[in-house]
C-alpha cells in the first residue's frame, strides 16, 4: 500500500469518563430532600433497623394516644377519672428500588475500557438511577402524606380541595413568617424543616438576602427554618413548600441479614451476597453477583464469554412522626397564590 496507509493513525482516543470531562454525561440532581430525610433517621427510627430481622417481617411502631379532657374546677374526695391511657400502632412499610447490570470479560478484552472501568461506570450509573428514583418517591410520599387536617392561622388551611395552607398574593413577602405562625398554631414549635420547589427556593434566597439597609428588612422571617431546595419537586406558578417540625420526618435503609453477613462467590450456584456502601449519602445497598456463560458475539464479545450479572437493591422507608387523628400528619403543604 502506498503512502503509509497501512500504518495510518485513524483515531486518537482519550478516556474522558473520569474527572470534570465526564461529569456532563453523568450529571444528576443534588438530592437535597434525601439528604435532609437521612439526617433525621436517628430521630425518627431509633432502634428499628436492629429490630427488623427479615424482609417479610411486618414492622410496626407503637405510641400512646394524646387524650384531651377539660380540666376540672374543684378538688373532690372521690376521684372521677373516666378512662385509662390509650395506645395505638402504625405500620412501617419498606419498599425496594433495584438496578441490574452486567459486565462481559471478553467484551472488555476487545475494548478500550477494561473490566474494572466498565464495572465502576455501571455502579455509578446504577447509583445515580437509584437516587433519582428514590428522590422521586420521597417527593411523591411527602405530597401523599401531607396533613389533611389543619387549623387556620395567618394562612387559611384549605381542607376542601387542596389540603394545604394558601398564602395571599398581598402577603408574599411574609410567606415564611406566616408559615412559621401556621406551624405554631398547629402546635409544632421551631425549628422547622422546609423543602421547596425552585420557585419557592428563589423567594427564600431573596428574602434571606434582605438586611437592615433595605427599605423593607425581611431577614427576620428566616430564622427557625432549615431550608432545602429539591429540584425534583415540579415547579408551581408562584412556589410551594412542605414543612414539618425539625427531625419529625426521616428516611432509613435496611439490609437483609444474608447480605450483611456475606455469603458465596460469583461463580457458585447461589452467587455472592454482600453489601455496597455509597459514601455520598452513606446508604448501604444489598448487592448480589452471579457469574455465567453467555454468547456475547453480537455485542462486541465472543461466542463463549464469561458474564458477571449484578443486582443492586435499596430497601428503605420514609416515615413521619405518627398521629392517631385520622388524616393528620406533621407534614403541611404551603402554596403561594399567584393572584
Amino acid at each position: 500500500m502506498a503512502n503509509l496507509t497501512a500504518t495510518q493513525l485513524l483515531k486518537a482516543i482519550a478516556k474522558a469518563q473520569s474527572g470534570i470531562m465526564g461529569e456532563a454525561e453523568m450529571r444528576t440532581y443534588e438530592h437535597s430532600l434525601i439528604g435532609r430525610l437521612l439526617s433525621n433517621q436517628n430521630d425518627v427510627f431509633r432502634n428499628l433497623d436492629s429490630l427488623k430481622k427479615s424482609d417479610e417481617q411486618p414492622t410496626t411502631a407503637i405510641l400512646f394516644n394524646r387524650n384531651y379532657e377539660a380540666s376540672g374546677t374543684a378538688k373532690s374526695a372521690a376521684h372521677g377519672a373516666t378512662a385509662f391511657a390509650d395506645s395505638f400502632e402504625k405500620t412501617v412499610t419498606y419498599i425496594k428500588r433495584v438496578q441490574e447490570f452486567k459486565v462481559s470479560y471478553k467484551q472488555a478484552d476487545n475494548n478500550q475500557f477494561s473490566y474494572e472501568e466498565i464495572l465502576q461506570h455501571n455502579i455509578k450509573n446504577a447509583v445515580i438511577n437509584l437516587y433519582e428514583d428514590i428522590s422521586a418517591y420521597a417527593v411523591a410520599w411527602l405530597d401523599t402524606n401531607r396533613s389533611q387536617v389543619g387549623v387556620d392561622s395567618l394562612m387559611l388551611f384549605d381542607d376542601v380541595t387542596n389540603d394545604r395552607f394558601d398564602n395571599l398574593l398581598a402577603d408574599k413577602d411574609n410567606f415564611f413568617e406566616y408559615l412559621k405562625s401556621s406551624m405554631r398554631k398547629n402546635k409544632y414549635r421551631p425549628m422547622y424543616d422546609v423543602v421547596g420547589d425552585q420557585v419557592n427556593a428563589a423567594e427564600f434566597r431573596r428574602i434571606a438576602a434582605q438586611g437592615a439597609g433595605n427599605s423593607t428588612n425581611l431577614a427576620y422571617t428566616i430564622p427557625g427554618i432549615g431550608y432545602v431546595e429539591e429540584e425534583q419537586i415540579a415547579n408551581s406558578a408562584a412556589g410551594l413548600a412542605y414543612a414539618w417540625g425539625a427531625g419529625m420526618v426521616g428516611m432509613t435503609s435496611w439490609n437483609e441479614p444474608l447480605n450483611r453477613r456475606g455469603m458465596g462467590n460469583p461463580d457458585a450456584n447461589e452467587g455472592m451476597f454482600t453489601t455496597f456502601n455509597y459514601p455520598i449519602f452513606n446508604l448501604t445497598h444489598d448487592l448480589h453477583v452471579q457469574r455465567s456463560i453467555a454468547d456475547t458475539s453480537g455485542a462486541g464479545g465472543n461466542v463463549q464469554d464469561v458474564v458477571d450479572e449484578y443486582e443492586l437493591t435499596t430497601i428503605f422507608t420514609v416515615q413521619g412522626a405518627f398521629e392517631s387523628t385520622a388524616n393528620a400528619t406533621p407534614i403541611f403543604k404551603f402554596s403561594q397564590n399567584a393572584s
